[in-house]
């Protein structure tokens, strides 16, 4: 063999065939990294979607508690189921009415006795009759219903008077958001789909909404409880993985997340069909088989040419050598180099820093995902304790603080008011100018009250027209001359409506809190006074007895 032949061949096995092997691994690792990049954003939009989901439910869990929380509805309540007072029913219905126009995407609020039976509604068509007792699940709860093909968030609690149980409330909330959500299907492709079920009495996953491919699926597609290889199951059984190649409810093989929803015993799921992972991933290793193709066409040439050349000079002095032993001693004279080595060594390192660019440049792109996933939760957890009308903290954020404000006053008996009022005949503001004058009318006094308290005070919206203060370190006393002056103020701000000018007053509860108090116990005294403040005239200040 000729050496040009032996050094084309070294050549080939020693560089083109490592080469080689290097783009399968690399063909490999792509693969490999696009399917973790592809269960990454599954992983992270479940968790977005959960947390959504979640904070609607607190918002109709909250609503529910707020109407829930009205004493002269359960006192009325109470009369009537004693007395048969129709006076005390129709004033049921009126607070049934004024609580229903103050809530938005509410269908209906409904009271039942003890028994189970539709006492009142706010609804000429109440979504149910009758209530099956006894409730087995832990109240409150929240449930989800599909009527006439409109998805409702039903909540569900006891009605109680001074400890006494009178029956039940149930509020029914449009669930459009849930709908809107899994028709979207931003971010996941032409198969992706968001997949959300309930269990039934025996277990089994029932799909809550309409599906991609099955439009009738709402309340009527059931999955097994036994199939624990399809991704819904594993979500209701509380497994909150990663699935590949899963059957779906088609028994397509899907890529999915679970995830569960424990308060509700809910499950959701977002996945893609493996087919359209698939074929991403056929794409890809055809650009890179090309590429390989075309690398390995390039090395042969390359090393053809590198061979020849390194070849030649050594062939001339071998023929020149057999002069030299036929008697002809020339000398032998070669300008030929080798340059063309150090070039093939600067392409591969090109070649190097190209990959080390790529691989930086996938580094900083998961570190900007990360990094806007963070702040996406971090948004959503402000939405979370923030009311979006007044931007003053929620029901759920001052119940936290409460808490912790009590427990203060157990441990160092520090002093601490809690104040709740409302803005009197609110619900006739509403009425006259309509729901933006409202809305401008709760900003505004949002605004002062942000202004007026100090920032050690915890301002929140309680619901409606309802709002409380929380002043730590201050007794009843000192409260009352601050809530007097605040309620003298507000009285004087005046509003504007399509050129008429009015002006609204506010009625105040305060309750100082006593080292055995709890929560509920602070709250109900600060309710009750309120309730006398209104029953005295409204426009005025009352505070609980200590």
């Amino acid at each position: 063999m000729k050496l040009k032949h032996l050094l084309i061949v070294s050549f080939l096995v020693l560089s083109a065939v490592p080469l080689f092997l290097s783009l399968q691994y690399l063909n490999h690792y792509t693969a490999t990294n696009y399917r973790a990049q592809v269960a990454d954003k599954l992983e992270a939009l479940s968790l977005i979607a959960k947390h959504r989901i979640e904070a609607v439910v607190d918002r109709v869990k909250d609503g529910n508690a707020l109407i829930k929380s009205r004493t002269q509805m359960r006192i009325s309540m109470e009369k009537w189921l004693q007395h048969q007072d129709e006076t005390a029913l129709t004033k049921v219905n009126m607070i049934l009415r004024d609580a229903h126009a103050s809530m938005n995407k509410l269908h209906s609020i409904s009271l039942y006795d003890i028994n189970g039976m539709l006492v009142a509604s706010s609804h000429p068509h109440p979504l149910n009759e009758r209530l099956n007792v006894p409730i087995v699940k832990a109240l409150p709860m929240v449930e989800l219903r599909y009527h006439q093909s409109q998805l409702f968030m039903t909540s569900t609690d006891k009605l109680q008077v001074e400890n006494r149980d009178i029956g039940f409330i149930q509020t029914h909330f449009y669930g459009d958001f849930i709908i809107n959500f899994v028709r979207k299907r931003v971010g996941l492709g032409e198969t992706g789909e968001w997949l959300f079920a309930v269990r039934n009495e025996r277990g089994d996953a029932v799909f809550a909404v309409p599906l991609k491919y099955d439009a009738q699926a709402a309340f009527n597609r059931i999955v097994d409880k036994e199939r624990t290889d399809v991704p819904i199951t594993q979500a209701l059984l509380g497994n909150e993985i990663l699935m590949s190649n899963a059957p779906d409810y088609m028994g397509e093989p899907v890529m999915a997340y679970t995830r569960y929803l424990a308060d509700m015993d809910w499950g959701l799921v977002v996945k893609i069909n493996e087919s359209e992972v698939g074929t991403m991933l056929r794409e890809t290793k055809y650009i890179i088989y090309i590429l390989e193709g075309v690398i390995i066409v390039l090395a042969i040439i390359v090393g053809v040419g590198v061979a020849v050349y390194v070849s030649q000079p050594i062939e001339k002095l071998i023929a020149h050598t057999d002069k030299v032993a036929s008697g002809e001693f020339e000398q032998y004279n070669s300008s030929e180099s080798f340059q063309e080595v150090k070039q093939l060594t600067a392409h591969f390192n090109y070649m190097i820093d190209s990959l080390k660019e790529l691989n930086q440049n996938l580094n900083n792109k998961v570190k900007e995902r990360t990094e806007e996933l963070q702040t996406a939760n971090d948004k959503l957890k402000i939405l979370s304790i923030t009311d979006p009308l007044t931007g003053l903290c929620n029901r759920r954020y001052l119940h936290e603080q409460l808490q912790q404000e009590l427990a203060r006053v157990s441990r160092y008996q520090h002093d601490l008011t809690l104040v709740l009022f409302d803005i009197d005949h609110f619900k006739s503001v509403n009425d006259k100018w309509g729901h933006d004058v409202g809305d401008v009318v709760l900003k505004r006094l949002a605004d002062y009250l942000s202004k007026t308290f100090r920032s050690s005070d915890t301002i929140a919206r309680f619901g409606g027209e309802e709002f409380s203060l929380i002043l730590p370190m201050t007794n009843s006393k000192v409260a009352l001359a601050t809530v007097e002056r605040a309620r003298m103020e507000i009285a004087e701000m005046q509003f504007d409506a399509s050129g008429t000018v009015f002006s609204v007053t506010c009625s105040f509860g305060v309750a100082q809190a006593k080292i055995e108090d709890d929560m509920d116990s602070l709250i109900k005294r600060a309710d009750m006074a309120l309730y006398d403040a209104k029953s005295d005239g409204r426009n005025n200040t009352k505070v609980a007895n200590t």
